[in-house]
C-alpha cells in the first residue's frame, strides 16, 4: 500500500503555475526571463534554466508569428508543472494550425537568421511533442529533467 502511494505521490507535481499573457512581442522578454527566474528557484541549474528559458522564447514567437500571424491581442497559455525529477511546460495557442515536425526543421548551414525555433526545441528538450489534437491551436509539451 505505502509503495501504491509513493507511485502516485511521483507522478502528481509538487507545484503548478499557470499564466496568461497576450501574443504581444513586448511580453516575449519578461515571460523568458519568468521561466528563467522560476526554474532557478525550483533547483535547475544555470544551464539547463537557460535553455528553458530559450526554448519557451523560441516557442512564444513561433506562435505569435505562426498561430497568431503577429496578432498582438490573442491569448497565449503557459503552464509549468514541477515534478520531483523533472519539469513539464505546457505552451498553448488557440490560433491556426501550422504544420509542425522535423519537415520544418533545417540544416544549420543553412545560414539564415529566422527559423531556428523548431531545432533548438528538439535539440534543448529532453521530450517535446506539439498536440494538435483540439479542434483549434496547438499545444507544445516540453519536457526537461532537473541538472
Amino acid at each position: 500500500m505505502a509503495e501504491q502511494e509513493e507511485s502516485q505521490q511521483l507522478q502528481k507535481p509538487s507545484e503548478v503555475l499557470r499564466m496568461q499573457f497576450p501574443s504581444h512581442p513586448r511580453f516575449v522578454g519578461q515571460i523568458r526571463k519568468f521561466v528563467y527566474d522560476t526554474c532557478l528557484n525550483c533547483g535547475f541549474s544555470m544551464p539547463v534554466a537557460f535553455d528553458l528559458k530559450l526554448l519557451t522564447g523560441e516557442a512564444v514567437t513561433n506562435i505569435i508569428r505562426h498561430a497568431y500571424e503577429s496578432r498582438t491581442d490573442r491569448p497565449i497559455f503557459l503552464e509549468m508543472l514541477f515534478y520531483k525529477t523533472y519539469l513539464e511546460m505546457r505552451i498553448k495557442d488557440v490560433g491556426k494550425k501550422s504544420p509542425v515536425g522535423r519537415s520544418l526543421s533545417r540544416d544549420l548551414s543553412d545560414y539564415r537568421e529566422t527559423g531556428l525555433g523548431i531545432y533548438l526545441i528538439s535539440h534543448l528538450a529532453d521530450y517535446h511533442f506539439f498536440d494538435q489534437s483540439a479542434d483549434v491551436g496547438t499545444t507544445l509539451v516540453i519536457k526537461k529533467r532537473i541538472r
